[in-house]
């Protein structure tokens, strides 16, 4: 919980680090904009002041040549009907501008200001003011070149580019770091809790093993007792004695299965043979409790598995889904080839899996059931996995539970599908 805890705090900061930083770039780039309008604007204020000095006081405008830099673009001087008073480019002059843009500014006295797109494609900032003369009101037209709005414009976007750039780096390295740091912790679990197993196991199968021959001769003199007693009481204790001790046989040998550490070895084996041997197994189980058990195989099935181990696994899954199916249930058994995989499914109607035992399903020792140890899918998940294969637990949409086994599939002539 403090982990957690810890986990969502920090994820908290960093939301609030890039929200304010999100926050800050996006201002700076709306206000770029203004910010360019406002520069350009006061260099043609600046510029057309200083020009209106410098013509009321020199009548031939000559004094105007000396504004040409590499700020502006080109600066006219307008007369009210459209001649050209003075212009940078002295060509100009006397001619009459082709336009009436200068006509509102001239009757209102308002500034006006614009982006054109020159003949040479250049876009440039246009600024038109009324300059009083002498002698008249014209109109001054001051072309100014953008760059340097243009560079103040792509300072922001790379300030913004970099930002957002730099966050989803630092939140990429963030996820990674804390992936890595839960892997690791994960991978500290399950070498932990495989050395708990480990040594677990080893005590078990040290055990297993030393219990086998008492209850061999447990199971032996119970057996001989029940042969020899009259029917009644006595004769139904002895039974119980012999369907004890031979559970606690099949616990030692699921023990010692379970601890084994050599792998088991591949043989070819005909899965609809073994799915009939296992069915009459369960004869009397599934008479019992009226259960609906049917089956479809293909007898060309053959996958890489001895024949007794497979036995196991499925005895293992089947009883489980008759200890979980209702009475006059039904469970449905079926394989096909899927690809080069033998696709195995147990199927019944029962409550399915609950909550608190989907993740530790196939662990060893896990168990919701009054009686048994918990080995049953532990053992078989191994066996499964030992032939190359895999095994699954799901509950289905209509109700009850799924059993899914995969084995590769070996074709008739002995070859892998």
């Amino acid at each position: 919980m403090l982990r957690f805890a810890t986990l969502l705090l920090t994820v908290a900061m960093a939301l609030v680090l890039t929200g304010g930083l999100s926050w800050f770039a996006l201002r700076n780039y709306r206000l770029a904009a203004p910010i360019a309008q406002e520069n350009l604007r006061g260099q043609a204020l600046t510029m057309a002041a200083a020009m209106e000095g410098v013509a009321s006081h020199d009548p031939s405008l000559a004094s105007l040549n000396s504004f040409q830099n590499d700020e502006i673009a080109y600066a006219a001087l307008i007369a009210a009907d459209g001649k050209i008073l003075f212009h940078t480019n002295s060509d100009l002059v006397d001619s009459y501008v082709p336009d009436q843009r200068y006509q509102p500014v001239l009757a209102s006295g308002i500034l006006g200001e614009e982006r054109i797109q020159l003949g040479t494609g250049e876009t440039v900032y246009e600024f038109q003011t009324p300059v009083h003369l002498s002698a008249q009101t014209c109109i001054l037209r001051l072309a100014l070149h953008t760059w340097r709005a243009e560079n103040v414009m792509r300072t922001a976007k790379q300030g913004i580019t970099v930002t957002f750039s730099l966050l989803a780096v630092g939140w990429i390295l963030g996820i990674t770091i804390i992936w890595m740091l839960r892997r690791q912790a994960w991978q500290q679990r399950q070498t932990a809790r495989q050395q708990e197993l480990a040594r677990l196991g080893e005590v078990g199968a040290v055990l297993a093993h030393e219990i086998r021959n008492p209850l061999a001769g447990i199971k032996g003199y119970g057996q001989l007792l029940e042969e020899r007693l009259p029917d009644g009481r006595e004769r139904g204790f002895a039974s119980l004695i012999v369907k004890e001790t031979q559970r606690l046989e099949g616990l030692a040998r699921d023990i010692l299965l379970y601890s084994r550490s050599d792998s088991i070895a591949a043989a070819p084996c005909q899965l609809a043979s073994v799915v009939a041997t296992v069915f009459e197994l369960l004869i009397p189980q599934v008479q019992e409790q009226d259960i609906d058990l049917s089956c479809d195989i293909p007898d060309d099935l053959i996958v890489p598995c001895q024949e007794e181990s497979l036995h196991q696994v499925l005895l293992n899954v089947l009883t489980n889904s008759l200890q979980a199916s209702p009475t006059a249930g039904k469970i449905r058994v079926t394989a096909q080839r899927k690809g080069k995989w033998a696709e195995i499914k147990v199927a019944d109607n029962g409550p399915g899996i609950s909550v608190e035992m989907r993740d530790v399903l196939f662990e060893p020792f896990s168990t919701s059931k009054a009686r048994g140890a918990g080995l049953g899918l532990a053992v078989c998940r191994k066996i499964v996995e030992g032939c190359g294969g895999s095994i699954m637990v799901r509950n289905v949409p209509d109700g009850g539970a799924e059993c899914i086994i995969l084995l590769p599939a070996i074709l008739a002539n002995g070859g892998s599908a």
